[in-house]
């Protein structure tokens, strides 16, 4: 469920309102930024400045085959677009931001998703985006191995925090104990004993 800030739940909530929701999206590129909105005129949305462009959102893939994307369609009448595409590879990996604002709040980011450029395709009319999650099979989840006695952190680091005489520590909770720091161990005991790296105690 989506939260509405304060002021846009009043605004919302408006018999008649001036004010209306408008979709802005911000490309991020190897020669800077493109910000559009989905407007008839160029808008200030969160202190950016924001070209009046037509853009539109197909639905969201979610087959469970395989992973959830976007398809971001954006104006190909000027060209410009296009030919950012052909100089930096399709803007392949490049980060897309959209955010939804209403204009009569229009410091207010109401509702903000990043995606990632999978795929471009430019049409004489169009230029397709292919829009995904930034997730790899490749990436390591969490960034680090977390193991049941073993501490990640570097003796006398800032992790750490121990700053007292001892010159060694093997990084045991057994150790850590014994120098009074146990609170900043940095393992995690609570993971159910067995496996490679259960435990190095003994």
């Amino acid at each position: 469920m989506i939260s509405l800030s304060t002021a846009s739940i009043i605004e919302k909530n408006r018999i008649a309102t001036s004010g209306a929701w408008v979709m802005a999206i911000e490309l991020h590129h190897p020669e800077g930024n493109i910000l559009l909105v989905n407007n008839t005129e160029n808008l200030t949305l969160g202190g950016k400045h924001y070209t009046a462009y037509p853009f539109k959102l197909e639905d969201t893939n979610e087959d469970t085959k395989q992973l959830p994307d976007v398809k971001l369609q954006i104006s190909n009448v000027t060209g410009a677009i296009q030919r950012l595409l052909e100089k930096n590879k399709g803007l392949t990996n490049s980060e897309v931001n959209i955010r939804i604002f209403n204009t009569n709040i229009p410091d207010v980011v109401e509702l903000e998703e990043t995606f990632i450029v999978n795929f471009a395709q430019a049409k004489a009319d169009w230029i397709v985006f292919t829009l995904g999650t930034d997730f790899s099979f490749s990436r390591r989840f969490p960034p680090v191995r977390v193991m049941k006695d073993y501490c990640p952190f570097k003796f006398k680091s800032v992790e750490c925090g121990y700053n007292g005489h001892a010159q060694n520590c093997n990084k045991t909770l057994k150790r850590c104990r014994e120098l009074n720091n146990s609170v900043r161990f940095g393992g995690e005991p609570t993971i159910p004993q067995g496996g490679l790296y259960a435990s190095n105690s003994k």
